[in-house]
């Protein structure tokens, strides 16, 4: 099961109850951030204990991360990322952190790429932190992006879960991320099994993939089984404007669960979103279904945007599962596929249609 919590749905500002980029995918193997903007901490922290104080397991701790991924170098996508680290630091963390970003080049770093960033950003922690650097190992990884083909890094940092850089459009070198885990075996017929007068020590051995003997025939465990179940897959755009190569099913190996993507504009302002490395509901709407997503959630709204449903109603027109995310929203993709969508109401979280 892949749970996203989406904690920033604002475009380059944070406006009253949307902030900027930012999310924590919990996966099997440990937390995932997509983009880190300014603020991003206290928007954690404070969404965690407003899970804690619900009772429910789906929580977004700190302590759980274990890889930062950075769609691009502009600020409201990664100026919260070092006072983070920061506050890592004086929690006590000990656990490695991994931090990906895309680069144009490994060899020539500037101030507005990631190369740049990131060398800075470590003289910056050197210089702040008494003993010279964090007190936990952080593999900084650069993925130079030439090219419209989807990248894998040269790290996979969790176990049973794959990491997917997407050369995006924006002005900057940017990157969408992909998330997948792989395919699942199938579901286990326990009826099926029991039906044979199996024991129970029988029926537990074919669940387990072994092989049983009854009445002096070899019984194989596939044949107790469902057809292997699909990979979960999301995918978070980070900025772009329409027209990502890569945006397809034949470039991403099949189609993606969950789509969030930037939906800056409304279609009215269908030429500046391009002019501005943006998109519109209906270039998401559009992706979207050029990827064969089940669900498409948008986020990254402008500041113009007061009427929301504007933009789900020409979303709609082209993919109908398509809803604007608000800050909080937790979204979950299990592991049959289905997707469900939770958003906060006061202190709980009640389930949203998005038919």
């Amino acid at each position: 099961m892949l749970v996203l919590h989406v904690l920033g749905t604002s475009g380059s500002r944070p406006t009253r109850g949307r902030s900027v980029a930012g999310n924590y995918l919990s996966t099997p193997s440990g937390g995932i951030v997509i983009d880190c903007g300014e603020g991003f901490q206290e928007r954690l922290l404070k969404h965690d204990l407003a899970l804690k104080a619900t009772g429910t397991n789906k929580r977004a701790r700190a302590s759980k991360i274990r890889v930062i991924l950075l769609t691009h170098s502009h600020l409201d996508h990664c100026w919260g990322l070092l006072p983070f680290l920061y506050t890592m630091d004086l929690d006590g963390r000990t656990a490695p952190l991994t931090i990906i970003a895309p680069t144009a080049s490994e060899r020539a770093p500037s101030r507005s790429d990631f190369a740049g960033l990131f060398e800075s950003w470590r003289d910056l922690l050197a210089g702040e932190l008494s003993r010279g650097g964090l007190g936990f190992p952080v593999e900084w990884v650069l993925i130079p992006v030439d090219g419209e083909e989807p990248i894998d890094p040269p790290v996979q940092p969790l176990e049973g879960v794959h990491l997917t850089a997407v050369p995006t459009r924006h002005g900057v070198v940017s990157v969408a991320w992909m998330v997948s885990t792989p395919k699942r075996s199938g579901r286990f017929d326990r009826d099926q099994a029991a039906s044979l007068g199996l024991a129970d020590h029988q029926v537990s051995r074919l669940a387990a993939g072994e092989s049983v003997i009854h009445d002096g025939a070899e019984l194989d465990p596939a044949d107790f089984r469902a057809e292997r179940r699909p990979p979960c897959r999301l995918l978070v755009s980070g900025d772009t404007t329409r027209g990502v190569a890569s945006f397809n099913q034949e470039s991403l190996g099949g189609p993606v669960d969950l789509l969030i993507h930037e939906a800056t504009y409304t279609n009215e302002y269908h030429d500046k979103s391009e002019a501005y490395g943006h998109s519109t509901a209906v270039d998401a709407a559009a992706a979207a279904s050029v990827m064969g997503a089940k669900v498409l959630g948008m986020v990254h709204l402008s500041t113009r945007i007061s009427d929301c449903t504007i933009l789900e109603s020409e979303a709609r027109e082209v993919h109908p599962s398509s809803f604007v995310c608000e800050d909080g929203d937790i979204i979950e993709i299990s592991l049959d596929g289905a997707i469900d969508v939770s958003r906060r109401r006061g202190n709980v979280w009640m389930p949203l249609s998005i038919e």
